[in-house]
C-alpha cells in the first residue's frame, strides 16, 4: 500500500526541494498582505534542469496559505522545467499524414509574417514541415494528442535543445499546481483565460467596465495600512468567466503596479487581482536603485543578465526600450519601463473606465459554462501532466494546459501577432471595423510581471 506524503514533506534544510521558506515583510506594505518567499534547491545539480531557485506566495490574511503557496509555485517550475527523455522528433504534415492528432501551425500560430522580417527577430516560422519535437497529453473530448515541446516545458532552450528551432517564447500561460490532476489543470485553464483576456483588452486598446473597490467584500481591511490606491476594471471575454484587471499606485514611489485574474466568483476574481498587483509592486521596489534587489539577483547569477534595461536613475527607460518595445524582452523588463513617468497616462485605461458597477453586478461563471463556451468556439483543449515521480508522492500535480487559439502572453518585444482572434475579436466586439495592424497595436506593456 501506498503512503502519500504530506506537502510538507518537500521543505527540509538538506533534502528538500524547497529548503526554507521565508517570511517576507516590505515598509508600506497592507497590513494583511503575507508573503513567504520559498529557497529552492538547486535542480541543475541533475543535468539540465534549471528550475527557478526562489519561489513566492502570498495572500491576505492567511499566512499558511501563503506557505502552501509558496511550496506549490516552487513545485510548478520544478515540474515545468523537467523535460523527459524520448520526446518524438516529427512535422505536423508526418502526423497528420500517419492520423494523429496534434496542435499544429493553424492551432498555435505564433507569430505574424511582419515580425519575421524583424532584423534580429530571433524566432521560425512554425510551418507544416518543420521537424521539431512533441510531447503527448490528453485532449478534452477525443483520444491523445501531440503538443510541440517548447509550448510545453519552461526554459526549453537549454543543453542540446538549443539547436532546435525556435517557435515561441518561454510559455507563462497554462501552467499550474494543484490539489490533484483535475484541480491542477483548472487552475492553468483559468490562467489562459485571463491572459487572452488580457491581451485583447490591453493589446487592443478596448473598453472595459470599471468596478468600485468598496463592493468587494474585504478588500478595504485587505489594503488597509498601505498609502496604495487601488483601480479595478472587468476585462471583456466570452466564456463566462469574470476576469478582472487591478492597478495598485504608489504616489510617494510613483510607482504603478498591475495584477489580472479570472474565477467564476467575480469577487475573488478581484481580490486576487489586487494581491498579484500588490506583489508586483514589491518586486518593482527592487528596480528603483542600482543596488536593489534585482539588480544584485542579476550580479549573484539568480536572474538572467540582458534580461533587463541597464539602470538609470532618470528612470527613462522608454529611450532604451526601442520604438516598439523589442529591447523589452523578458516579462520582468515590463514593470521597469513603467518606472518611466512617460507611460503613466495608459493608467487612465484603470482609473478612468467609461461607467463603474458594484462587483455583485458580475455573473459568476461556472467550470461547466466554461467548458461549453470552448467548444462552441472551437478551441481545442490539451492537457499534458508534468508531475515528476517524487512530486506524485505528494497529493500535488502540475498541469500544462494548451488551447488552440487563445493568445499566451509574451514579453513586450515578442507578443504573438499571428493569431488571427487579433483581428476576429476586434471586429466582433465592435473595436475596429477593419483588420488589426502593427500601426494599431499597443505595443507598450501593461505594468506586470
Amino acid at each position: 500500500m501506498t503512503v502519500q506524503l504530506p506537502i510538507e514533506a518537500l521543505v527540509d534544510p538538506v533534502c528538500g526541494l524547497v529548503r526554507e521558506l521565508v517570511p517576507v515583510r516590505h515598509e508600506g506594505m497592507p497590513d494583511r498582505y503575507v508573503a513567504y518567499t520559498a529557497e529552492v534547491a538547486d535542480s541543475r545539480r541533475f543535468g539540465v534542469w534549471p528550475s527557478d531557485r526562489v519561489a513566492l506566495g502570498t495572500t491576505f490574511g492567511d499566512p499558511e496559505g501563503a506557505r502552501i503557496a509558496a511550496i506549490a509555485e516552487a513545485v510548478e517550475r520544478y515540474c515545468g522545467n523537467y523535460v523527459p527523455a524520448g520526446l518524438r522528433r516529427a512535422s505536423a504534415k508526418e502526423l497528420a499524414a500517419a492520423g494523429e492528432r496534434h496542435l499544429g501551425p493553424a492551432d498555435l500560430p505564433f507569430y505574424a509574417d511582419w515580425q519575421f522580417e524583424q532584423p534580429g527577430f530571433p524566432f521560425a516560422p512554425f510551418t507544416e514541415d518543420l521537424q521539431i519535437l512533441w510531447t503527448w497529453g490528453e485532449e478534452d473530448g477525443a483520444s491523445g494528442c501531440w503538443v510541440p515541446a517548447s509550448f510545453v516545458y519552461l526554459n526549453w532552450r537549454q543543453g542540446t535543445r538549443c539547436g532546435e528551432p525556435r517557435l515561441n517564447h518561454l510559455n507563462y500561460a497554462g501552467i499550474a499546481t494543484g490539489q490533484g490532476l483535475a484541480d491542477a489543470k483548472l487552475r492553468a485553464l483559468l490562467e489562459i483565460v485571463e491572459r487572452d483576456a488580457l491581451n485583447l483588452w490591453w493589446g487592443l486598446g478596448g473598453p472595459a467596465r470599471g468596478i468600485r473597490p468598496e463592493s468587494v467584500p474585504g478588500l478595504a481591511a485587505d489594503l488597509a495600512g498601505s498609502r496604495l490606491r487601488c483601480h479595478l476594471v472587468e476585462m471583456p471575454n466570452e466564456f463566462g468567466v469574470p476576469a478582472v484587471a487591478a492597478l495598485v499606485w504608489d504616489p510617494e514611489l510613483r510607482i504603478a503596479a498591475a495584477g489580472f485574474a479570472a474565477r467564476f466568483d467575480p469577487a475573488e476574481a478581484a481580490t486576487k487581482a489586487v494581491l498579484e498587483a500588490v506583489h508586483t509592486w514589491v518586486f518593482t521596489q527592487g528596480l528603483t536603485t542600482a543596488d536593489g534587489w534585482v539588480f544584485r539577483a542579476i550580479e549573484a547569477g539568480i536572474l538572467g543578465r540582458g534580461l533587463y534595461l541597464d539602470f538609470r536613475a532618470d528612470r527613462r527607460y522608454l529611450d532604451d526600450a526601442g520604438p516598439r518595445f523589442e529591447r523589452v524582452r523578458d516579462l520582468g523588463a515590463h514593470v521597469q519601463v513603467w518606472l518611466d513617468h512617460r507611460l503613466h497616462p495608459l493608467m487612465r485605461r484603470f482609473s478612468e473606465p467609461a461607467e463603474l458597477v458594484d462587483v455583485a453586478a458580475i455573473p459568476s461563471g461556472s467550470e461547466a459554462e466554461l467548458y461549453a463556451r470552448l467548444a462552441e468556439g472551437g478551441h481545442r483543449v490539451v492537457t499534458v501532466d508534468l508531475t515528476t515521480p517524487d512530486i506524485a508522492e505528494t497529493p500535488l500535480r502540475v498541469a500544462r494546459v494548451a488551447v488552440s487559439g487563445l493568445i499566451p502572453n509574451a514579453p513586450a518585444a515578442f507578443p504573438y501577432l499571428g493569431y488571427p482572434r487579433w483581428t476576429e475579436a476586434a471586429l466582433r466586439r465592435g473595436w475596429r471595423d477593419r483588420p488589426v495592424t502593427p500601426d494599431t497595436f499597443t505595443f507598450a506593456p501593461p505594468p506586470h510581471m
